[in-house]
């Protein structure tokens, strides 16, 4: 059992350095996230907070699963698409490392923006927003994060005949990009038609 696991995190996390480098882009991306909420002005905050108030008033009434999954699908297809692509060019590496922090940081704005305008309430519903579909997006962005940028290495390398040999890198980043694409699908179907069923049970007991 023990071997199975470290197979999968070998393939999860295949080069240590770059697992470091990636993950702590992600835990920056989420610090700051949570903590510029703190920054923005009071006009913005209660414009964030209407937002936020206005979505749980949906989810409670009128909330549309199907839409929900949809535009969560194509949001996140297209983040990872993204990666995947700009991955397969040197320059890409940068902008890669650019939009892994956006989505760490927009998840640690977001659960911050929740509890600051929920109070104790909000922790729960910051649960339930997290777990488990943005635990899985984070877990696929950062794999992909990691393999883009093994691939964009690889290039570099093939371009200054530093390395010759294709090591199947193609191969293993197109099999991550497919798998990620399952992942995704995923937890976009759990945030359009369980994470509003769920809530709507929060909101009956905490309101």
């Amino acid at each position: 059992m023990n071997r199975k696991i470290n197979r999968v995190m070998d393939i999860v996390l295949p080069n240590k350095k770059i697992n470091l480098f990636v993950i702590s882009i992600v835990v920056i991306g989420i610090i700051t996230g949570s903590i510029f909420f703190t920054f923005i002005s009071d006009n913005d905050k209660n414009k964030i907070i209407e937002i936020i108030n206005n979505f749980i008033s949906s989810v409670n009434s009128s909330f549309d699963s199907g839409l929900a999954f949809k535009n969560s699908l194509i949001t996140n297809i297209i983040l990872v698409s993204f990666i995947f692509v700009f991955g397969m060019s040197i320059i890409g590496l940068f902008i890669n490392v650019f939009i892994i922090y956006i989505k760490a940081f927009l998840v640690g704005f977001t659960v911050s923006s929740i509890i600051a305008s929920l109070g104790i309430k909000g922790l729960l519903l910051a649960f339930l927003y997290v777990f488990p579909s943005q635990i899985i997006n984070l877990i696929i962005i950062i794999t992909m994060g990691i393999y883009s940028i093994i691939f964009s290495i690889y290039l570099i390398k093939l371009i200054t005949n530093k390395n010759n040999k294709s090591n199947n890198v193609l191969k293993k980043y197109m099999i991550i990009f497919l798998f990620s694409i399952i992942g995704i699908t995923i937890s976009s179907f759990y945030d359009g038609y369980l994470f509003s069923n769920i809530f709507k049970l929060f909101i009956n007991i905490y309101t």
